[in-house]
């Protein structure tokens, strides 16, 4: 796994408890991709920071290809006591639904 510097000590942290929040993503006609995700109140409770207008935030996505990878990555978070990931999951969305 490729070792991201400094993670730890930029991260935010969620403030309470597991969480499973379902959202939609936005078609963004400058990109010409589905690539808006609009954060919901839930994930703003967990992380109060986001409100704060005049700071600045980005974000890194990591994906493994496998299970073995994933665990691998996560033995490794265990040990330096890093951050609990959070799992991002793409849906397409059915029909009628």
């Amino acid at each position: 796994m490729k070792k991201i510097k400094n993670v730890e000590s930029t991260v935010l942290k969620p403030r309470y408890e597991t969480l499973k929040v379902d959202g939609e993503i936005s078609y963004g006609e400058g990109n010409g991709a589905w690539n808006i995700i609009r954060l919901k109140r839930d994930i703003l409770k967990e992380f109060p920071q986001l409100r704060e207008k005049r700071e600045k935030f980005d974000y890194s996505m990591i994906m493994h290809r496998s299970f073995d990878d994933l665990k691998k990555a996560i033995a490794e978070m265990e040990t330096s006591e890093g951050v609990v990931p959070i799992f991002l999951f793409f849906r397409r969305k059915k029909e009628g639904v």
